[in-house]
């Protein structure tokens, strides 16, 4: 080995000039690839491909851009119901839908309305044409505000912001098109306060601050770590060459990213700054033996393995952040690891190069100058004491960390995007008016994969929907199954799904054309959203909200949706379908209960007993004079031809006598000639109105029923739910469904039925997931965990095996290793203790302080080890290694250190926890390679067992140099 070590370091200096000009060379090609560069924070990007999960999230956005959602918020002094305050956000509307990439803009002027006319009902945008007299805005903003879906989603409940609601086209750069955006709408409205919010804001200006990091925190950790190398090795050229090694490296790290299509992301400022720090390192350790030698190839040959063994066992450690999913993580170690290797070639060949051209001082001015040193006197003084008393020493450094490792079991976990910014960037601005006074900013979805279409399934999507209602930070709900009802509701008087295809084919018509549609539902109409938006942006809540509907969907949901015939059924199947059927209307009503007073609070078995007690002996409490008004209605206003009097009284006599066994195949016929008799009309058109009649009388008295049994929880809702007309509505509409003679199931829900399958008179097949930011969020705290659990583990195990092997010595390693997991204990329980969160950030902290606080042990052992096998007897071996090896860890640990306290001042939470966690970790490093490991070496035989004062009895000439 030692002799391959001498011919390596002659060979770097017989061809100094020729490995100079190659390096130079290289470094200037990949300088060029620099400007190559790009720039990705987009969250979604950075989970696994492999995932499922992970892939129905994309899934979804690919589908309906679902995660590019952009929220503009414009801000009112006067008010948003004001002529000037509508023209301006229509200004604004206007002006963002002609920006590219953009395929649907909602706002108060042009959002999707609904409205009941003498014709039926008309869709089109709610504000046709701005008002231009207080009557006509008072009455908008009444309407507004009478309207759920248009309260706390596009206007604030006190009338001062208005949101935008922006979709751009998952096929293009989110961010590139949300600065077109920002732009459109500071020219619009500048001298209105406005925020952003949703993902691309949010992406846009993580790179905003994170090329601010770059240009602020590079020149300033350059200064720092210049003073700290100043004040270590006290010497212009021992700060100007590692300099050198770093600016190369850092070079030719970033250059190399655009050639495997890596990009700059979060944590790219922390790679160029920890660069500079670590990359320093390996030309401090080495400058400072080069100045004990003073003869580059002997330097070179000598220092050779101990920097090889650090660079190695460091790289080994950022190489375990590849076993992470997450490709911000797995990318940040790869780019660092690649920087530190570079880092290490040059210290050992450019370095190598560089010293071989400068003049040689005399090596006993230099030794007898060190002798006089502050820091060499008081580094022999501590290992002499720590030799004396290495004993007590460890056990005081045992039991800080066992009490240290208490905290560890108290660790959290946070993965708050919006959070990373700073409080006042227009993002966080935004998030928190979103928050505070609308629905929320971070979308969260039930995705259906199936035929949307069909009534089933659009039945069961109402149901998931109801669901979402009952999750307290839940709110802003679309859907085009709530469409479609509400059209219903205003046509029928029922807000339901159309229990027919072709109903709902009909209403479905109506909303053709519409923008909207496309952000909740594929123009196939396979595919669709239940949406909803979460005013919560805490880790914590969301993963919880996450958690709970994973939950739900697997106790309630399944991939088959029946259509059930009870007459099929024996008596025992009708009874338990009853009961299934009671007992779901009751938990959706508890649901829209305490969703829309959040003060209720119902018991579920109290409503299922209220509404089995309702179904007995309904037909006695309802108005049938209401049905027979309606039938009436139908006859004379909505038939083919116009029926004369004597004709509808004698149709509707008909249907008077027959009622109670409901119009069937008996009462058809003598409808038929009724109206054929009366002359006004044909065999077809009869037949029709037969049908109509008995349609509608079917429809009407299940519509009358559902209100009697609605009637008799008057005492158990309260009376502000009893006012509440979108309460109301939809706790009619499930009223209305529990009286169908074809009641709607996931198969789930009716397993328990006996007979069921000769029933069972339809099937449709459906996919329910879920997706949006919660589920995201839940996907990236599992990989934190396994990630930190798996780098951590390999980091530890690698460099450990490393360490032996290198110093053929089980003993010395596990020295060298009980020097970093001390500290790393400690600094792990400080994270539980002072409730510091494990983050993208300190993810990042295990396995990088294994690598990294691994290479001053290694150094301080390869240099005992090699002094005291030379005959130099322990305490001395101590002193000598303590004073030589401890400048250079204090030196290089100190740039690092530097360049971490640096980072704190980074725009990025992520990167300031990071920074926190790994400055405090690696002060406790230092102190552990000059307080814990002398104490070892005092203690263990690290020489084998029968080590002594004496050494191995090898030659001492040179040795201690």
């Amino acid at each position: 080995m030692d002799r391959f070590l001498r011919a390596f370091s002659t060979f770097v200096i017989r061809n100094r000039i020729a490995l100079l000009v190659v390096i130079i060379l290289i470094t200037a090609f990949f300088g060029w690839q620099c400007t190559r560069l790009t720039v990705n924070n987009d969250m979604d990007t950075w989970l696994p491909e492999r995932d499922r999960t992970a892939e129905l999230i994309r899934q979804a956005d690919r589908d309906f851009s679902s995660n590019d959602i952009l929220f503009c918020i414009v801000e009112f002094d006067e008010g948003v119901f004001t002529a000037e305050s509508l023209g301006l956000i229509r200004e604004i509307t206007r002006g963002i839908e002609g920006v590219g990439g953009v395929f649907n803009v909602t706002s108060l002027t042009n959002i999707i309305d609904i409205r009941k006319t003498e014709d039926g009902i008309e869709v089109g945008e709610l504000v046709q044409t701005i008002p231009s007299n207080p009557r006509q805005i008072d009455e908008l903003r009444e309407y507004v505000f009478s309207k759920e879906t248009y309260r706390n989603t596009i206007v604030s409940p006190d009338s001062r912001y208005t949101a935008v609601l922006i979709n751009i086209e998952n096929s293009v750069d989110a961010v590139r098109v949300a600065e077109k955006i920002f732009r459109v709408v500071e020219q619009r409205a500048p001298d209105h306060p406005h925020y952003f919010g949703g993902n691309p804001a949010i992406i846009f200006f993580m790179n905003f601050y994170m090329m601010d990091d770059t240009r602020r925190l590079v020149p300033v950790i350059l200064v720092v770590v210049s003073i700290v190398m100043a004040l270590g090795l006290r010497s212009v050229t021992g700060i100007v060459l590692p300099l050198c090694m770093v600016v190369f490296s850092i070079t030719i790290t970033f250059g190399l990213m655009p050639l495997f299509g890596f990009s700059a992301n979060i944590l790219s400022p922390p790679v160029a700054v920890l660069l500079i720090a670590l990359g320093t390192d390996y030309a401090v350790h080495y400058y400072n033996h080069y100045r004990k030698q003073q003869d580059a190839t002997r330097s070179t040959s000598e220092i050779t393995v101990p920097v090889t063994m650090s660079a190695l066992t460091t790289i080994a450690g950022l190489l375990t952040f590849s076993t992470t999913k997450i490709e911000v993580l797995n990318n940040f170690g790869l780019e660092l690891a690649w920087g530190l290797g570079v880092a290490w070639v040059m210290s050992l060949v450019l370095m190598a190069i560089i010293v071989s051209f400068f003049r040689v001082k005399p090596v006993e001015e230099e030794e007898k100058k060190a002798r006089t040193y502050l820091f060499t006197r008081a580094m022999e003084k501590l290992a002499a004491w720590i030799h004396d008393h290495a004993k007590p020493v460890l056990a005081v450094i045992g039991i800080v960390v066992a009490f240290m490792a208490y905290g560890i079991t108290r660790i959290t976990t946070e993965i708050d995007f919006i959070g990373q910014l700073p409080g006042d960037s227009p993002p966080r601005v935004g998030c928190n008016i979103l928050v505070d006074h609308f629905s929320g900013m971070y979308a969260f979805n039930a995705y259906l994969r199936g035929d949307i279409a069909d009534p089933a399934v659009m039945n069961r999507m109402n149901y998931l929907e109801n669901y979402l209602r009952s999750e307290k930070d839940l709110a802003g709900f679309t859907s085009i199954n709530a469409l479609v009802a509400q059209e219903n509701w205003l046509l029928n008087g029922v807000y339901a799904i159309p229990e027919t295809r072709q109903g709902v084919s009909n209403l479905w018509f109506l909303l053709e054309g519409q923008e909207v549609l496309k952000t909740f539902v594929t123009p196939e109409k396979d595919k669709a959203l239940v949406n909803s938006l979460a005013r919560e942006s805490a880790t914590t809540g969301l993963r919880a909200l996450a958690g709970r509907f994973e939950e739900f969907l697997a106790a309630n949901v399944s991939g088959e949706i029946l259509t059930v015939d009870p007459a099929l059924l024996g008596d025992e199947g009708k009874r338990a379908l009853q009961d299934i059927r009671i007992g779901e209307a009751a938990r959706q009503i508890a649901w829209l209960a305490g969703y829309y007073d959040r003060q209720a609070s119902i018991d579920g078995s109290l409503l299922a007993g209220r509404l089995a007690e309702g179904i007995a002996g309904l037909d006695e409490r309802v108005d049938m004079e209401r049905v027979w008004q309606d039938l009436r209605q139908y006859l004379d206003e909505e038939t083919v031809e116009v029926l004369p009097p004597q004709a509808v009284d004698r149709m509707l006599a008909l249907v008077r006598g027959h009622w109670a066994m409901r119009p069937g195949p008996d009462v058809r016929p003598a409808l038929e000639r009724a109206a054929i008799e009366s002359g006004a009309m044909g065999a077809e058109d009869a037949a029709v109105t037969a049908d109509g009649l008995i349609g509608r009388f079917d429809s009407s008295l299940r519509l009358q029923r559902a209100t009697a049994m609605a009637r008799s929880f008057d005492d158990l809702l309260g009376p502000a739910l009893e006012k509440d007309e979108d309460f109301g509505k939809r706790f009619r509409g499930l009223l209305w469904e529990l009286l169908s003679d074809r009641p709607v199931l996931f198969s789930k829900q009716a397993a328990s039925v006996a007979g069921l399958e000769r029933a069972v008179v339809a099937r449709s097949k459906v996919k329910v997931d879920q997706a949006g930011m919660p589920e995201t969020i839940r996907v990236v705290h599992r990989l934190l965990i396994r990630s930190q659990i798996q780098s951590l583990a390999l980091a530890i195990g690698i460099v450990f095996l490393m360490v032996s092997l290198a110093n053929r010595s089980l003993r010395r390693g596990l020295a060298s290793m009980f020097t970093v997991l001390a500290p790393l204990i400690c600094i792990l329980g400080f994270m539980g203790i002072m409730h510091i969160p494990l983050d993208m950030g300190t993810v990042l902290c295990g396995s990088l302080i294994v690598g990294l606080g691994i290479d001053g042990s290694i150094h301080f052992v390869y240099y005992y080890h090699r002094i005291h096998a030379g005959g130099i007897p322990k305490k001395k071996a101590l002193q000598l290694t303590m004073a030589h090896v401890g400048r250079a860890v204090v030196t290089a640990n100190g740039t690092t250190l530097a360049g971490f306290i640096v980072l704190l001042f980074s725009n990025t939470t992520a990167v300031k926890n990071f920074a926190k966690v790994n400055s405090t970790a690696l002060f406790l490093v230092t102190l552990a390679v000059l307080i814990l490991l002398p104490a070892l070496v005092s203690v263990l035989h690290l020489d084998g067992a029968g080590e002594s004062d004496q050494g191995a009895g090898e030659r001492k000439e040179g040795l201690a140099a």
